[in-house]
């Protein structure tokens, strides 16, 4: 088990990556007021910009 875990761990930090976003930090934060988003830390409220912008394109291709 230790070393499916071990692989999997592997896997995962390949596909991370970091970037700056001290200049967009501000308004990542505020483009929503709602009690949810303000609980959030600022990387799963990238994460959900991107996912949600992901599927506005793949809708668009599609319609």
């Amino acid at each position: 088990m230790s070393e499916i875990f071990t692989i999997d761990s592997a896997v995962a930090q390949k596909d991370r990556i970091s970037i700056d976003v001290s200049d967009l930090r501000e308004d990542i934060e505020n483009c929503r007021v709602d009690a949810a988003w303000t609980e959030l830390p600022l990387s799963a409220k990238i994460r959900v910009l991107i996912k949600e912008r992901l599927e506005q394109l793949k809708s668009k291709e599609e319609g």
